[in-house]
């Protein structure tokens, strides 16, 4: 899967949404790929046309640049989709509070925040700032884990939340922003990985 690097935690935590995301951005890697062997492939046969007139050297020379023109339009591609595919996952998660696994997700990075905070050893009680579209969930899951911690509902964000220790020496950031920002590295890298067979296709066909 092309977007297998996403935000795994939250994947984990429920958010299936992603898995249709990958399937749409593979579906639409290979059509577009498909064109830019077929385009690739008339530059050359153009190229093949053209230098069958001038001399030796002048031939390889314009199959050269031929090649090279493949390339990089090849190339092009590839880095529009890896855009595309970020922009699209972005676009995802800025409505995801709607999805229904998102009452799940919520729960998880309350959990996951809380249990970072506690790996720090520090002391006093931890506090949390959420978006005030999550008060009734973060709510909720605090009387289910029996915690009466103070939460401050002045944050703005796609979800999650922002949890600190009482002194405000140790923050853990834990919105869905952050959790992009942080994957979009690894999610580029997974990208290209999902595209490097169709490119080395289109590179055995350019230097054939």
């Amino acid at each position: 899967m092309g977007l297998q690097a996403i935000l795994e935690k939250i994947r984990a935590s429920g958010a299936a949404q992603i898995c249709e995301i990958e399937t749409n951005a593979q579906s639409r890697t290979k059509a577009i790929l498909a064109q830019a062997r077929m385009e690739a492939h008339q530059i050359e046969e153009e190229a093949r046309t053209a230098a069958s007139i001038p001399a030796a050297a002048e031939r390889a020379r314009i199959l050269h640049l031929a090649r090279l023109d493949a390339l990089y339009f090849v190339g092009s591609v590839r880095e529009n989709l890896v855009d595309a595919a970020i922009s699209q996952t972005r676009e995802r998660l800025a409505s995801y509070r709607s999805d229904p696994s998102y009452p799940m997700v919520l729960r998880k990075l309350v959990d996951e925040s809380l249990r970072q905070l506690k790996s720090t050893d520090v002391e006093g009680k931890p506090q949390l700032l959420a978006d005030p579209r999550d008060q009734v969930g973060i709510q909720n899951i605090l009387e289910d884990m029996k915690l009466n911690i103070p939460v401050r509902y002045e944050l703005k964000c796609w979800g999650g939340l922002i949890a600190r220790s009482e002194d405000g020496c140790v923050v853990v950031i834990n919105t869905l922003e952050s959790r992009l920002e942080h994957a979009t590295v690894f999610l580029r890298h997974s990208l290209a990985m999902l595209f490097e067979e169709e490119q080395s296709t289109i590179e055995d066909m350019v230097h054939a």
